[in-house]
């Protein structure tokens, strides 16, 4: 675990602010989905443990805001205890999302919008500004092991597959096989 002298002052002095959402976590039911979502964020983030998990917890919610938030979604009501410490808001929208598999990392969530009746799989990766919405009936299922790039857009019922990858600002309106690669179109011009 590397963090610098200046990081370490910015951790020991948020200790109010963690120390509520420390006692959260060890009252939690879903810690041990909490851990491997910690866990996750340890392929992107080299001040990640596991053989620290609390040390890896506070830093994620000192330096990750994404992390944070999905913090909240995964102690529940539990996160209205939090409103004092969690001012930061409008920076992604999980909308309540009961079915997010553990091991999810929302990298870079800001603008990243998620509707709260999707149903998203294990070890999922979100890029900033994504957005999974309903529309057309339903509300989109992605399966286990899917990379979710930048400004990407699924909407509707539709069914992402295993171990699928969807490119930076791909639109996804019909449903993607197991280990697919999704892309967007080539940007072509259109007036000189």
């Amino acid at each position: 675990m590397r963090l610098t002298i200046y990081n370490k002052i910015r951790l020991f002095l948020s200790f109010p602010f963690l120390i509520c959402h420390l006692l959260l976590y060890l009252i939690s039911r879903n810690r041990r989905i909490i851990n491997a979502d910690i866990l996750a964020w340890g392929r992107y983030r080299d001040f990640i443990s596991k053989n620290h998990i609390f040390v890896s917890l506070a830093s994620l919610l000192v330096f990750q805001p994404e992390f944070r938030e999905q913090f909240n979604l995964r102690i529940g009501r539990l996160s209205l205890l939090l409103v004092f410490f969690n001012n930061r808001g409008g920076y992604c929208d999980l909308g309540r999302c009961p079915f997010i598999g553990e091991g999810f990392v929302l990298m870079h969530g800001f603008g990243t919008v998620i509707n709260g009746s999707a149903v998203i799989g294990k070890n999922c990766t979100i890029l900033h500004n994504a957005t999974i919405g309903a529309g057309n009936g339903g509300s989109p299922v992605i399966g286990d092991n899917v990379y979710i790039g930048a400004g990407a857009i699924i909407i509707g019922n539709v069914i992402v597959g295993n171990n699928v990858k969807i490119g930076a600002d791909a639109i996804v309106v019909e449903n993607v096989p197991d280990g697919s690669t999704v892309v967007s179109q080539k940007s072509k011009i259109i007036c000189r």
